[in-house]
C-alpha cells in the first residue's frame, strides 16, 4: 500500500513539473514573437521603405561610327579590344556620291556667278544705250530749240519796228506759232528725259533683283558645298579622345548601307552603373542622391556615385542577374554616374548601397 502511494506521488510531481516547463516555454515564445514584431515595425519606420543594398553592372558610354548614306570601306585601322588615343586613325571611308555632288555644286556655283556677271554687264550696256540715245535726242532738241528761240527773238525785234505796216498782224501770228513750237520741243525734251530715267531705274532695279536672287541661290549652294566638304573630311575618322574599340562590324572593301554601325567605341573605364532594384521592394531614392559602389565581393575602396536616372517603369533584369535560369526577374532601373578613375571592369557586377549623404552635390559644395 505504501509503495502504491509513493508511485502516485511521483507521477503527480512529474506531470506537475512538465506542465510548469511548458508554461514557461510558451510564455518566453510569446515574448520573443512580440519583440520581433516590434523590431520589424521600428525598422520599417526608421528606413521608410529604403533598400540598404542592391546590385548593378558597370558600363561605359559608347559612341557608334556610321555615315548617313551608303558607303565603301577603304581600310579599317583598328581591331576589337584595341586601345586608341586622340589623333589615331580609326577607319577610312569612300563615298563616290559625295565626290560627284561636290563637283556638281562647284560647277553650279561657277555657272551662277558667270550668269550673274553676264546679266550685270548686259544691263549696264542697256543703261549706257539709253543714256546715249537720250543724249543724242537732247542735243538735237536743244539745238532746234536754240535756233527757234534765236529766230523768235529776231522776229520780235523786226515786228517792233514795223508796227505801222499792214502785214504786222501776219508777222505776229508767225511769232505765236514759233513760240508754240519752242514750247512743244521743250516738252518733248522733258518727256524724253523722264522716259529715259524711268528705263534706267527699271534696268537697275532688275539688276539688283537678279543680283539678290543670284546671291541667295549662290549662298545656298555654297552652304551645301561646305556641308559636303565637311562630310568628305570625315571620311577619315580620327579619334578625338582615348577609347577602347568595342565592335568592328566591317571589313576592307565592304559596302555598307546608310547609318549602319561601322565601329563601336567605349571608354576604357566604366563611367556609369546600371542598377536594378527588385519590383517587390519599394525604393525611396531621389535624383542627385549619393550612393556607394563596391565590387561584388566587397573588396577594394568604395566609389561614391550620383544617381542621375530613375526609370518610370518596370524592366527585366539582365539574365546574369537571374537567381534561377528561365525565371526572369523584374524591377526598377537606376542609372548611377561614377568617376572615370575607378577600379571596376567593363561589364563587372557591383554592389550599390546608400550613403549617409543625401545629395552628392551638396556634399561636394560643403
Amino acid at each position: 500500500m505504501n509503495k502504491l502511494e509513493d508511485l502516485l506521488d511521483n507521477f503527480w510531481n512529474t506531470h506537475k513539473n512538465n506542465a510548469g516547463v511548458a508554461y514557461v516555454y510558451s510564455h518566453k515564445l510569446s515574448i520573443a514573437w512580440i519583440l520581433c514584431v516590434i523590431i520589424a515595425v521600428v525598422l520599417g519606420v526608421v528606413y521608410q521603405g529604403k533598400v540598404a543594398m542592391f546590385r548593378g553592372i558597370a558600363e561605359a558610354s559608347e559612341t557608334i561610327i556610321s555615315v548617313p548614306s551608303a558607303t565603301e570601306i577603304v581600310k579599317v585601322h583598328v581591331v576589337p579590344g584595341q586601345e586608341i588615343h586622340a589623333g589615331d586613325t580609326i577607319v577610312q571611308i569612300n563615298r563616290p556620291d559625295l565626290t560627284l555632288r561636290i563637283a556638281e555644286l562647284t560647277r553650279e556655283i561657277d555657272a551662277l556667278e558667270g550668269r550673274s556677271n553676264l546679266s550685270s554687264a548686259e544691263i549696264d550696256q542697256k543703261v549706257a544705250d539709253v543714256k546715249a540715245n537720250l543724249e543724242t535726242r537732247r542735243l538735237t532738241l536743244t539745238a532746234e530749240i536754240r535756233n527757234l528761240e534765236a529766230e523768235y527773238q529776231s522776229n520780235k525785234a523786226i515786228s517792233a519796228k514795223l508796227k505801222s505796216l499792214s502785214n504786222s498782224k501776219s508777222q505776229s501770228d508767225g511769232n505765236d506759232a514759233m513760240a508754240m513750237r519752242i514750247k512743244s520741243l521743250k516738252n518733248e525734251l522733258a518727256l524724253a528725259t523722264k522716259s529715259a530715267n524711268e528705263q534706267i531705274a527699271l534696268l537697275r532695279g532688275s539688276s539688283k533683283l537678279q543680283k539678290a536672287s543670284g546671291k541667295s541661290e549662290a549662298e545656298n549652294l555654297k552652304k551645301e558645298l561646305e556641308e559636303m566638304q565637311k562630310q568628305q573630311e570625315e571620311l577619315i575618322q580620327i579619334a578625338k579622345e582615348d577609347w577602347v574599340v568595342g565592335d568592328v562590324n566591317v571589313r576592307d572593301g565592304e559596302k555598307v548601307s546608310s547609318f549602319a554601325p561601322i565601329v563601336t567605341l567605349a571608354h576604357k573605364s566604366p563611367t556609369l552603373v546600371r542598377g536594378y532594384i527588385n519590383e517587390q521592394i519599394y525604393q525611396n531614392m531621389d535624383l542627385g542622391e549619393a550612393v556607394k559602389v563596391t565590387t561584388l565581393a566587397g573588396t577594394g575602396k568604395a566609389v561614391v556615385g550620383e544617381v542621375v536616372g530613375l526609370s518610370s517603369r518596370i524592366v527585366a533584369f539582365p539574365e546574369r542577374m537571374w537567381k534561377m535560369p528561365e525565371m526572369p526577374v523584374y524591377g526598377r532601373e537606376v542609372t548611377i554616374k561614377i568617376p572615370e578613375n575607378n577600379p571596376f571592369l567593363l561589364g563587372e557586377m557591383v554592389t550599390i548601397s546608400e550613403t549617409s549623404g543625401k545629395k552628392l552635390k551638396k556634399n561636394e559644395n560643403k
